[in-house]
């Protein structure tokens, strides 16, 4: 009898039990969140947990778990690089670097990044933080691990040019005017190739060509954004051409 009674109890045990773990696997976000609460000690639970949180801009809740992914694994460069990256989007510039730089030191992002995305975000923080030369440095590290780069060379024209201008000699502003235009065009011409269209690459080009006097090159600029963006007006070709801008969008 006890054999018996032992059986009829645990099978509606087990039941509930792996009824509920089928609602947690209908949905992965539920599921990460699930197994994060459950397991804080876990690497990969945490990371999964704070990937979840920071796709739901949920900031403080995302860094707090990916700080328990890089306890649980302190050689992992991942947590490093995505709280550095949450501290970019949230403007704490000083903080991003810390996390960024600690990442670039780190082994095995390139199994689930490649290394060129760190190296960029890192200088992205460094010319936030006004350490142009640094982050120059970076950009070039990023791309010698990646040549075909279109957001880091978009990024790197932007860089020469503000690093070029705050010296103040005319004529090394000429000299990073024709190197960013160089810089963008590669990034066109990648973006292209792969059947992406980016209007920032283009609305930078047509900065660097009013900057150049070059009003051929603003001309096709302008028609080439009015091409992707059918509705843009005057106004906003103005308004985006303003200024070199830098990308920064947290790979996937």
């Amino acid at each position: 009898l006890s054999l018996g009674f032992t059986v009829f109890i645990l099978i509606p045990v087990f039941s509930t039990r792996t009824f509920l773990r089928v609602l947690d696997w209908s949905d992965p976000d539920v599921l990460f969140v699930v197994d994060g609460v459950r397991q804080p000690a876990s690497a990969k639970t945490q990371f999964n947990l704070g990937i979840t949180y920071m796709q739901q801009q949920k900031w403080d809740e995302a860094v707090s778990a990916l700080v328990r992914c890089a306890l649980a694994d302190p050689m992992s460069g991942l947590p490093y690089w995505r709280i550095g990256q949450i501290e970019i989007l949230r403007g704490n510039f000083p903080v991003a670097e810390q996390w960024l730089m600690e990442a670039t030191t780190k082994f095995g992002a390139s199994l689930m990044v490649k290394d060129e995305e760190i190296f960029h975000d890192a200088a992205v923080a460094l010319y936030q933080n006004g350490k142009v030369d640094m982050a120059m440095e970076y950009l070039h590290m990023a791309l010698t691990m990646n040549p075909d780069f279109p957001k880091g060379l978009n990024n790197l024209a932007c860089a020469t040019l503000g690093v070029e201008y705050s010296q103040g000699e005319e004529r090394g502003r000429y000299d990073a005017v024709d190197r960013a235009a160089h810089y963008v065009s590669q990034a066109i011409q990648l973006s292209e190739a792969s059947s992406i269209q980016n209007p920032l690459y283009w609305q930078n080009m047509l900065f660097l060509a009013k900057l150049a006097n070059n009003m051929k090159l603003a001309k096709s600029a302008e028609s080439k954004l009015s091409e992707i963006i059918p509705d843009i007006t005057p106004n906003d070709l103005l308004k985006s051409s303003a200024d070199c801008t830098w990308e920064f969008v947290p790979a996937a």
